[in-house]
């Protein structure tokens, strides 16, 4: 694991924090293991290893019914899995739900098999009406926080799509 995406993780569990998230329900994804492993080790947020994304969702929707906070960390593959879980639990009953979403196969993404996700992935939010938000260095990690604010203040669900530069590369200097 490299420095930078530890340095990441530790930036965005931070922003995490300051949000108020409770729980976190996450899959894996290479981009996100960092991330996923400083999660599971902070104490003060309930982390979830669900099975499917969907799932995820359904899991931060009834987290948000409760009044808390929760966060889904997938790649866009399972956001795109979760658009049916998205639209009925999230957009249909107004819940402010927040996902964090590794951004697979745009141009930094060398493997082919992931490239669809790049294509689609931005046209089915803007269909959906979800409101989103893409990060594209380490140093736009803050913005996380200003997606539970959008969340709240549209009770509807929030996309936070992480290129790779703001998951692995390390911050960039002032």
């Amino acid at each position: 694991m490299t420095t930078g995406a530890v340095e990441n993780a530790d930036a965005i569990v931070q922003t995490l924090l300051r949000a108020g998230v409770e729980v976190a329900a996450s899959l894996p994804d290479s981009w996100l293991t960092a991330v996923i492993e400083r999660v599971e080790a902070e104490p003060r947020i309930r982390h979830l290893r669900v099975t499917r994304e969907d799932e995820a969702v359904g899991i931060c929707a009834g987290v948000a019914l409760g009044g808390k906070r929760g966060i889904v960390i997938c790649q866009n593959a399972g956001l795109l899995l979760s658009a049916n879980a998205l639209a009925g639990y999230a957009l249909h009953h107004q819940l402010p739900v927040v996902l964090l979403v590794a951004y697979r196969g745009t141009e930094e993404d060398t493997f082919p098999y992931q490239k669809y996700k790049g294509v689609v992935t931005e046209p089915l939010l803007r269909g959906m009406g979800l409101p989103y938000r893409v990060l594209d260095h380490a140093g736009a990690l803050d913005r996380i926080e200003g997606a539970f604010r959008d969340a709240d203040l549209a009770q509807r669900p929030v996309v936070v799509l992480l290129r790779r530069a703001a998951l692995l590369d390390p911050p960039r200097s002032a």
